[in-house]
């Protein structure tokens, strides 16, 4: 009848045998609970988005707005030349680009607002971050908006918007209508002429002025477009993403397990007897780090080869940048595994620890959360994580389309990190 007390008392007398363990345990949800807590905290206003404006006309107004969109807290602006926006797009350097084309100064007049042919102007943005796009056109409107309406306080700015609204309608049939419109028209230019401030006749000008023109609205329409990749290509790939950014979170938790197993070895005993044989033990710690690596490797394949063929998944880069930053990612489990085996003493420290760990560098690398919604200090520790430039060697090569220079340096820090981490856990490793 006491068996199950005997069962509970033996497995917690186990669990606290191993105090770092038992301590980990509670202390790595807390770690990551108060972490989560301060990147998703409210912030007193909301972190800008990254905007590049291409300013292709050069005119009054439209210098008035671009310096209206610099002032503005809600974007972080740069100014670059339509190429240059457009490159950096499609290398992922950035991930929205306004293009003012020539011709916007003269549909940025008051009048426009009031009917007529819109202008357009193109909103470039990267397919990985629609949320952006989104955000960014409500608030260039808003901007823009705000921008016309403080014209109608400059007189010059009323007596020719009066004159186009009567150029409007100067081609329609001769009616009554149309010759009060003309007349209100005509004093609405003499009106900016004087410089006054009010409305002419009866204060109705703007509700006049919309039946002139049908409506009001803003002067320009906001094309967005996407910009996927150098050269043609298929187009963007939400799996092709999303493959690239946790593809390595799932190969870094078989990590943990290759780990977890050489410390079952060696509890029973098999590293021992291995360790007495004629070879180095180096050897027998860097065995089980290639076949942590191997094992990623024919992951990766297995996976991409259902992505292929399952949900189009396109190698639209380089193949052999795409097979080296692959490669790179597998020596970097292979080291991660190598590192958990020599900071846990224990398989519950190890599951604590390399639970932790994953999860850490899937978030803050970009793999689980969308960047921009974080933090800026966030971005900035996730540039500096090989999940962050695993994910984007892989989507430069897979659904970005670029070419084999765009993977060397993603390869490059993947693989080196997992070699230097790999030479921790080998220096630090525990044979007792």
């Amino acid at each position: 009848m006491r068996a199950w007390y005997w069962v509970l008392h033996k497995d917690l007398r186990r669990f606290f045998a191993d105090r770092r363990g038992a301590v980990l345990t509670v202390l790595m949800p807390v770690v990551l609970a108060s972490l989560f807590g301060m990147m998703f905290a409210p912030r007193p206003s909301s972190d800008a988005l990254s905007l590049l404006v291409a300013d292709e006309d050069g005119g009054p107004r439209v210098r008035a707005f671009v310096a209206a969109v610099l002032a503005s807290p809600s974007f972080e602006v740069a100014e670059v030349d339509a190429a240059t926006a457009r490159r950096r797009l499609a290398a992922g350097d950035a991930s929205l680009a306004l293009v003012l084309p020539a011709g916007t100064e003269s549909s940025l007049k008051p009048a426009a607002m009031f009917g007529g042919e819109r202008g357009a102007v193109e909103l470039l943005y990267d397919p990985s971050h629609r949320a952006e796009r989104s955000m960014a056109v409500g608030l260039l409107t808003e901007l823009l908006m705000r921008q016309m309406s403080a014209r109608f306080a400059d007189p010059a700015e009323r007596a020719s918007m009066f004159a186009d609204l009567d150029g409007q309608v100067a081609g329609l049939p001769d009616t009554a209508d149309r010759r009060r419109l003309r007349q209100f028209f005509a004093d609405g230019r003499a009106l900016g002429a004087d410089g006054g401030q009010g409305s002419p006749a009866d204060g109705a000008d703007g509700d006049r002025a919309a039946a002139a023109g049908g409506g009001f609205g803003p002067p320009v329409d906001f094309v967005e477009k996407e910009v996927a990749a150098v050269g043609e290509v298929a187009g963007y790939n939400s799996y092709a993403h999303s493959f690239a950014g946790m593809l390595l979170m799932y190969l870094l938790f078989a990590g943990q397990s290759s780990a977890r197993r050489l410390l079952v070895e060696r509890e029973e005993g098999s590293l021992l007897r291995v360790r007495l044989a004629p070879v180095r033990p180096a050897a027998v710690l860097l065995g089980n780090a290639a076949s942590a690596a191997v094992i990623a490797l024919l992951a990766t394949v297995a996976v991409y080869a259902v992505g292929m063929a399952v949900f189009g998944v396109r190698v639209h880069g380089s193949w052999v940048g795409f097979a080296l930053v692959v490669v790179a990612q597998a020596i970097f489990v292979g080291g991660f595994a190598l590192l958990l085996a020599g900071l846990g003493r224990s398989d519950q420290q190890i599951a604590a620890i390399g639970s932790l760990a994953v999860l850490l560098l899937s978030v803050l690398g970009g793999a689980m959360v969308p960047s921009f919604i974080m933090p800026p200090w966030v971005r900035a520790v996730g540039q500096a994580l090989p999940t962050y430039w695993a994910t984007r060697g892989l989507a430069a090569m897979t659904w970005r389309g670029l070419g084999l220079e765009a993977a060397l340096l993603p390869a490059a820090i993947v693989a080196s990190s997992g070699v230097l981490i790999g030479l921790v856990g080998l220096r630090r490793f525990r044979w007792e």
